[in-house]
């Protein structure tokens, strides 16, 4: 096995545990690991398909609507390589990639598409604040999950946790100048434990 695909294969994997850790913003350097190695590699047993599906994999492990525009990014390139391939998958289609990126695309697009208007054409029954989808947002969201992370080192993460967590986020959001507002105060209604 190639040393790159081996390398792969290990990034993967440590975005998985990091998920079951709930530490997926640690993903985020891991994922741009991975799609430089999958551009570089030749092996002739990796064609364009498995790239293509190890992109998916690493893509399925972030949080993308943190981070739209790196999953963005790395959607087009699976994109180019489902497109390059001579193959076809079942679990990965040209169509379902295409969709993936025209509705990230509309997260993004504040200026065409409100957070309503998005919300709806997708399914999304919870709002979320408009400022999640920033650049700003992205550039800073490693950092302030981490100090999240360092506030609430020890914090058991089950029932009521949200709550802590919202608001250590909101007060380091703060000190970059964002005035966050939480699912619970964008849901009103809605029940949070």
């Amino acid at each position: 096995m190639d040393a790159r695909v081996a390398a792969i294969i290990a990034a993967v994997d440590e975005m998985r545990r990091n998920g079951e850790d709930q530490k997926i913003h640690k993903n985020l350097p891991l994922a741009e690991k991975v799609l430089s190695s999958l551009e570089t590699l030749d092996d002739p047993e990796e064609g364009p398909l498995g790239k293509a599906l190890a992109c998916q994999a690493a893509v399925d492990l972030l949080p993308e609507y943190d981070v739209p525009r790196l999953v963005l990014k790395m959607l087009r390139r699976e994109l180019a390589w489902l497109e390059e391939s001579d193959e076809e998958s079942e679990s990965l289609t040209v169509k379902d990639v295409q969709a993936h990126i025209a509705r990230l695309e509309d997260y993004i697009d504040v200026d065409q598409v409100t957070t309503e208007e998005f919300c709806s054409k997708y399914g999304r029954h919870l709002k979320f604040d408009p400022v999640e989808r920033t650049q700003k947002w992205e550039e800073i969201y490693p950092e302030v999950e981490e100090e999240c992370d360092r506030r609430l080192e020890g914090v058991p993460r089950g029932m009521g946790f949200c709550f802590g967590y919202w608001a250590a986020r909101h007060d380091i959001l703060l000190r970059y100048g964002i005035d966050w507002k939480s699912p619970h105060m964008m849901n009103p209604r809605v029940m949070f434990d």
